[in-house]
């Protein structure tokens, strides 16, 4: 998305232009902040949800597509959605004829032709799939496959805080977790999974559009957004769940008093030398699912804690760095719940580092940029929130 908005600002494509944005969810949300970060403020959000028009989102009013109509100047529209070729119909069956642009793309599932050429291509990938599903089966041929699809840590972690429960509910007897990335692996490898199989996302995409083909059976895919689940998101266009309740609800199918299970393979903090116990501060400022606050903001807060005499760690992962004036902080996702409560202080941006980090026994603030959760009427906010954490809205 970034790459397309930076070739039509070099360009200086949006000079004289009514910009607007159609189709309200987190990717146009941080195509909104990009826009304005570089000069250029939206007129509006076009959004077909009654229950989202006449709010605003950074200040731009959320509007029924028909707005487009009234609009005198001369407009482009914006489409970082995944239904862009029937957004972009809607809108030319509004009588909009101006330019209509597709500014992201999404995973392979996110392709909506029937061209022969994609049937072609979608074929070869889902029998790529089935390939890797055969190797899976050949190796567990009787474990109930737990198939976690997305490369996110909290997704992960709340798929296996629910699994005993969902096991038990069903008489399910040993299982494979079937995780994509590194960094799910270890989120797994804390609740001692019976057997964890690593794919890449690439794979693990090809894998699952070959479960959802052939109907596998003994699995179950655990995950809460589409396509995974049969649209289920849609459910909060009318009533709400958390986050943690879709997992323990809608994913398995649990009551809702079920107890999630914690973590039982945490791992005591081997750095100690580096912090200062009970005055350390460790920040974590970055996520894949929420909208990012700019460096300006953690630099800030982190000259804060500072002036009161904490040691401030950034909390990195590979090379990403640290934010000026911190200290880095790499360690193995089985220590990070040990090091918040050695340091006593943990500040993170929403994301799967907080679920793994929820049960330390420490001062938790979770920082929530103000925008809504994917195309629901619901704040960001309230379906991530995390019980028993001090709350920071930008």
């Amino acid at each position: 998305m970034t790459r397309v908005l930076e070739a039509r600002l070099a360009a200086r494509s949006f000079d004289g232009l009514a910009v607007f944005l159609f189709g309200h969810c987190n990717a146009t949300e941080e195509m909104a902040a990009y826009l304005s970060a570089h000069g250029v403020d939206p007129a509006a959000i076009l959004d077909n949800s009654t229950s989202k028009q006449g709010l605003f989102c950074r200040g731009i009013p959320i509007l029924p597509p028909e707005h487009i109509q009234n609009c005198a100047a001369e407009s482009i529209v914006l489409i970082a959605a995944r239904f862009f070729a029937e957004m972009a119909a809607q809108l030319r069956r509004l009588g909009y004829r101006g330019e209509i642009v597709r500014v992201a793309e999404y995973d392979s599932f996110a392709e909506y032709s029937l061209s022969a050429e994609t049937l072609k291509r979608k074929t070869a990938r889902m029998l790529r799939g089935a390939k890797t599903l055969a190797r899976i089966r050949a190796r567990h041929p009787t474990r109930h496959l737990v198939i976690c699809p997305n490369n996110a840590l909290g997704d992960v972690y709340w798929a296996m805080a629910f699994l005993p429960a969902y096991r038990k509910k069903n008489a399910i007897g040993e299982t494979a977790v079937i995780v994509a990335g590194d960094g799910c692996r270890q989120t797994a490898e804390l609740f001692a999974a019976d057997k964890i199989v690593t794919l890449t996302p690439a794979e693990m995409d090809e894998f699952v559009q070959a479960v959802v083909f052939t109907r596998g059976e003994n699995c179950v895919v655990a995950h809460h957004d589409r396509p995974y689940t049969d649209k289920i998101i849609k459910y909060l266009n009318g009533r709400f769940l958390s986050y943690i309740d879709y997992y323990r609800c809608a994913v398995y199918g649990l009551p809702r008093e079920t107890e999630p299970m914690p973590p039982v393979n945490f791992q005591a903090f081997g750095g100690t030398a580096r912090l200062v116990k009970g005055r350390t501060v460790i920040i974590a400022p970055r996520a894949k699912s929420v909208t990012q606050p700019p460096d300006s903001f953690w630099q800030n807060l982190a000259a804060k804690w500072r002036a009161g005499g904490y040691l401030v760690c950034t909390s990195v992962n590979g090379e990403e760095e640290a934010i000026d004036g911190t200290l880095p902080l790499d360690l193995p996702l089985s220590q990070m719940a040990a090091a918040a409560e050695y340091a006593g202080v943990f500040i993170g941006l929403r994301s799967g580092l907080c679920d793994i980090v929820q049960t330390a026994r420490c001062r938790k603030t979770v920082v929530f940029t103000d925008c809504f959760y994917s195309t629901t009427p619901h704040k960001t906010a309230d379906f991530f929130a995390l019980p028993g954490w001090e709350t920071m809205l930008l």
